[in-house]
C-alpha cells in the first residue's frame, strides 16, 4: 500500500470476517493467513500490510464478535454482579470460537501486544462491572474501603480461568455470593433486596 493511498475498508471487513470464520472452522492450530486471504478475496501480502502480526489480526477479528455492555443497573447489587458475571461468561464462552483464547494469550507475551489484547477484548466488559461495583459502594451496600477493580478481578478471574482451560462455567450466583460475604456491609439484606420485585428495589 503506497503512502497516502486510502485504506480499503471493504478489504479490512472481509479479512476480519474471514479470520473469524477460519478460526471457527479450523481452530487455532489450523489457522493460516493463506486460508484467510483466499476466503476474503485478497492476498496474504495485503493482509500483512494491514496486520504485520497475526495475533493482532486475530484480536481485532475477535473484537467484532464482542459488544461493550452497559453497566447493569437493576437496583440490586447482587443482581448487578450476577449479571456482570453472566455477561462476561457469555462473551467468552458463547461469542468467541472455542479453543482460541488460551493459545492467543500465550502468544501475546510482548507487552504492547498483551496491552492491545486486554484493551480490546477484556477492558469493555470489566468497565461495566466496575461501574456496578462503584454504584454499590456509593449506596453503602459494599464496604467503603472496597477497591472496585479488585472486586472485578476476583469475579472475572474464575470466568477467565474456566474459559482458558475449558472448564464448565462457574454458576454466577455462587461466585457472587461467595465474594459478597466478604465485601458486603449486610449480605443478608442484599439477598433480601435481590428477591424483591424489580420496581421496588430502588426504594431500599
Amino acid at each position: 500500500m503506497s503512502p497516502g493511498r486510502p485504506r480499503d475498508t471493504a478489504i479490512d471487513a472481509a479479512v476480519l470476517d474471514a479470520t473469524v470464520a477460519v478460526l471457527a472452522e479450523r481452530g487455532w492450530s489450523g489457522f493460516a493467513l493463506e486460508t484467510v486471504a483466499a476466503r476474503a478475496g485478497t492476498t496474504k501480502a495485503a493482509i500483512r500490510r494491514r496486520w504485520p502480526v497475526r495475533q493482532r489480526l486475530v484480536i481485532d477479528a475477535l473484537a467484532t464478535l464482542l459488544v461493550s455492555p452497559p453497566a447493569p443497573d437493576n437496583g440490586c447489587t447482587r443482581c448487578d454482579l450476577i449479571q456482570s458475571v453472566d455477561l462476561l461468561t457469555e462473551m467468552l464462552n458463547d461469542r468467541l470460537p472455542a479453543g482460541v483464547l488460551a493459545p492467543l494469550v500465550a502468544e501475546c507475551a510482548d507487552p504492547e501486544l498483551r496491552g492491545h489484547l486486554v484493551d480490546t477484548l477484556v477492558a469493555p466488559t470489566r468497565a461495566a462491572a466496575a461501574v456496578a461495583v462503584r454504584r454499590a459502594v456509593s449506596r453503602g451496600e459494599l464496604r467503603d474501603d472496597v477497591d472496585p477493580d479488585m472486586v472485578v478481578d476476583l469475579l472475572a478471574a474464575t470466568v477467565y480461568q474456566r474459559a482458558l482451560f475449558g472448564d464448565a462455567p462457574q454458576h454466577a450466583r455462587t461466585l457472587v455470593d461467595l465474594l459478597l460475604r466478604g465485601v458486603a456491609v449486610d449480605f443478608d439484606r442484599l439477598v433480601w433486596i435481590s428477591k424483591q420485585p424489580r420496581e421496588l428495589r430502588h426504594r431500599h
